[in-house]
């Protein structure tokens, strides 16, 4: 694949930082960090480290240093780490994990389906086993916390009744499928089934692995499960709630339970491989640098020893539902589109081992746009990536050769300002790109 490097010019980097320093005015923590396979573009942040600093008269400011919580970005994380697995030969993408982890075969044996009119369950056998494909692509048939089905299991069982993010084993353990394996996208818990499941594989802890085989390879020094030691202490921005009624910065504390990680490393008692990495824009940008490094690399040319094979690689920049699953998928990105109005249609969206991939019929660029080239103002047909509940968002765009991290630290991170802000960052950074 061979497109020229993109540049940003030092007058639209000033453009660009003036953006971010607009948001930055009643945002905490807001980074962007724009790069290609080769180079980062711009790196900048603004914003105070800590909202409830607000008031005060010199509040501290956001800066490269500062490590946040970056949610569920830590999927592709985890997809890298478990494709690493498939090329080693110790596992394939058809592999049933349950035989490494055998309370996963208790909860994918059959599916759940609610209770009936006495309050009992209803169960429905499972009609495969659930595979690695599957937990990659998010239909392993695991449902989504806050919906109905997980919620009406755990309101019958009384057992792991908590919030998965509370990083107790107990509270994914017990929950069963909620859909036939392969069948429907569920944006559930996979992705924390496999950090749980990691360290049977590996005999080594999960982050263990992610430090040695992904994080220090990369340069990744900021990017941890456990951002509590000495290093981090000043340095681990505080995550706040904004209460939209009130209009006011508040300590979180009960707020969102079910996005509220624990603060402390006694409290983790593993992982959540879906949700629980920190890190920084710039730590992250390294790997979608490489993998998009990759993923441009002829066959040929292709290094030997690299992060994942080009089958991997290539796999992460692929779609990879069945036409079953990709309703809901669209439903699930309709629930914040780029902009109000901007509704894709079954198809549009589909999922990789990772991410979600933007695949529209007609080409399209992502932000419908009458008046713009190629009918949208955004990444490009084919762009891969996803968010963080806190605010992160990143997509690779191969076609234009760029990265994108953009990021604050609140909850909850869909409120209307954290939308706004990354799509005027998005189209600024494609501004810029022609200018």
């Amino acid at each position: 694949m061979t497109v020229s490097l993109p540049t940003i010019s030092p007058e639209q980097q000033h453009a660009l930082q003036a953006v971010l320093d607009e948001f930055g005015k009643t945002l905490p923590g807001c980074s962007l960090t724009v790069a290609s396979d080769s180079n980062v573009l711009f790196d900048g942040r603004s914003g105070k480290f800590d909202a409830l600093e607000e008031e005060t008269d010199s509040p501290r400011a956001a800066s490269k240093e500062d490590v946040l919580w970056f949610a569920s970005t830590t999927k592709l994380i985890t997809s890298v780490a478990y494709l690493q697995l498939v090329d080693q030969g110790t596992l394939t993408l058809d592999s049933d994990l349950s035989e490494y982890y055998p309370p996963l075969r208790e909860a994918t044996r059959r599916v759940f389906r609610g209770t009936d009119d006495q309050g009992q369950p209803i169960w429905e056998d499972s009609h495969t086993a659930v595979t690695l494909r599957m937990m990659l692509n998010q239909t392993s048939g695991f449902g989504m916390e806050f919906l109905e089905g997980v919620q009406g299991w755990k309101s019958y069982s009384g057992k792991g009744t908590g919030f998965v993010n509370s990083c107790k084993v107990d509270n994914l353990i017990h929950t069963p499928i909620v859909e036939q394996p392969g069948v429907q996208f569920q944006y559930g818990n996979s992705a924390e089934w496999l950090g749980l499941i990691l360290p049977h594989i590996v005999n080594q802890s999960t982050e263990d692995y992610m430090q040695q085989h992904i994080f220090q390879p990369l340069g990744m020094r900021k990017t941890t499960f456990y951002p509590f030691g000495p290093e981090f202490k000043s340095r681990l921005m505080p995550l706040r709630f904004y209460d939209n009624e009130k209009r006011e910065w508040q300590v979180l504390d009960q707020q969102m339970p079910g996005l509220t990680l624990p603060r402390s490393r006694e409290e983790i008692e593993y992982p959540v491989a879906g949700g629980g990495i920190y890190s920084t824009s710039t730590d992250y940008t390294k790997l979608l640098q490489e993998l998009l490094k990759l993923f441009r690399t002829s066959p040929n040319a292709y290094p030997k020893g690299a992060l994942l094979s080009r089958e991997s690689v290539q796999s992460l920049f692929q779609g990879s539902l069945p036409e079953s699953a990709k309703g809901l998928l669209a439903h699930v990105m309709n629930m914040r589109p780029p902009q109000p109005g901007d509704a894709a249609a079954t198809g549009e969206w589909d999922w990789s081992t990772g991410m979600v991939v933007w695949t529209p019929a007609d080409g399209r660029r992502l932000g419908k746009d009458t008046a713009a080239k190629e009918g949208g103002w955004g990444r490009r047909a084919s762009s891969v990536g996803w968010f963080g509940a806190a605010g992160t968002m990143y997509f690779i765009d191969p076609e234009s050769n760029l990265t994108f991290v953009c990021t604050t630290q609140m909850l909850p991170g869909d409120h209307p300002s954290v939308s706004t802000m990354r799509n005027a960052l998005e189209k600024q950074v494609y501004v810029s790109l022609q200018a």
